[in-house]
């Protein structure tokens, strides 16, 4: 990959993120994250920073001067409930946590009336819970 639309983009499907839950993670509009993933406009050095680690991946990654991420996990999407379950916590627990920002492993943003949606980024959540309980949980071979 060699460009900055191209890393992001990569960066956001490793993460499972949308361009939604990355402008408000990464505390840009909505407009500028269409703009970055198209390739019209490039962010400076601080929001690059806010946007590697809102995706999990590197500053310099993202610059273009670091190999690109290996997909591990190779789990795609986690669930709150398979969360809450792998933790031994409840589901309302991960969803207040994720809400309030509370958890570093994801993001919650609101969806229509009082729904939200949950995005649990698999590499943060390994890390939070530890590989061997992941591993374990998911049946992976560490």
């Amino acid at each position: 990959m060699t460009t900055f639309a191209e890393r992001l983009k990569n960066a956001m499907e490793q993460a499972n993120m949308s361009q939604s839950a990355l402008s408000e993670q990464a505390g840009a509009s909505k407009a500028a994250i269409s703009q970055y993933l198209s390739g019209k406009n490039t962010p400076g050095p601080d929001r690059i920073k806010a946007l590697a680690d809102a995706t999990g991946v590197s500053f310099d990654y993202l610059m273009g001067y670091g190999a690109a991420p290996v997909a591990e996990p190779p789990i795609k999407k986690i669930s709150v409930k398979e969360a809450a379950r792998c933790m031994g916590k409840s589901d309302q627990f991960v969803r207040i946590g994720l809400q309030r920002g509370l958890l570093p492993f994801g993001n919650a943003v609101p969806g229509t009336g009082a729904c939200w949606n949950y995005y649990i980024n698999p590499t943060k959540f390994r890390d939070y819970v530890g590989a061997d309980q992941f591993n374990s949980f998911f049946g992976l071979t560490a």
